[in-house]
């Protein structure tokens, strides 16, 4: 297949994240929710939208990048981006129908709200954060753009911050069925055995 027919079809891979995200605001905004920190969210949100901004800077404005592949192997690191494009995006639509009713954009706890342990979930505990930066490392390769895979690595940073606001929601809320789910299941890389999580006592 032509580079360009590939890099499209990583592209395409955008569609089902922006579909199956799509009503986010819907289920945010005007919610009534049992827990929420708003202060978190928004200096997180910051934070992403300055990286998007400053990758938007360089990539095409200033037109700054530097090439992945070795000469000769353009189209075989596109083709791997393509399908780690396509499995970071399976991966992340997976997470948002896992959660159905009890998902949200922000850091909030719902006052039906369930703990979900099964689908992606039984993989790991932020499987739409590890889609999500699979997806994008995905389109990196895919288009050999260094830029874009700095990008990718530098958004892991407040993707790693939200999960540890979300943890301390969930230990407060679901106490020992979430302290024994995060004992047995990873973070954020499968197969990692998880830390066994501190035990903390209340004044």
């Amino acid at each position: 297949m032509p580079l360009p027919m590939l890099r499209n079809a990583a592209l395409w891979a955008l569609a089902p994240v922006l579909l199956a995200y799509a009503d986010t605001p819907f289920r945010t905004f005007g919610q009534r929710f049992r827990t929420v920190r708003w202060a978190e969210r928004l200096v997180l949100f910051s934070v992403e939208l300055n990286l998007l901004l400053l990758w938007t800077l360089t990539k095409v404005f200033l037109q700054r990048d530097a090439g992945l592949a070795p000469a000769g192997w353009e189209t075989s690191m596109a083709m791997t981006g393509v399908a780690l494009a396509w499995l970071g995006s399976a991966f992340a639509v997976w997470a948002r129908v896992a959660l159905g009713r009890v998902f949200s954009g922000t850091f909030a706890l719902r006052p039906d709200h369930a703990l979900i342990t099964s689908g992606p979930y039984a993989i790991v505990r932020h499987p739409m954060y590890l889609g999500l930066v699979v997806l994008l490392v995905g389109l990196s390769l895919a288009w050999d753009s260094a830029v874009s895979l700095g990008f990718s690595a530098l958004l892991l940073v407040p993707f790693v911050m939200h999960t540890v606001v979300e943890e301390q929601m969930f230990k407060a809320h679901f106490g020992d069925a979430w302290v024994a789910y995060a004992s047995r299941v990873p973070r954020l890389l499968p197969g990692w055995k998880p830390r066994a999580p501190r035990e903390t006592t209340s004044a």
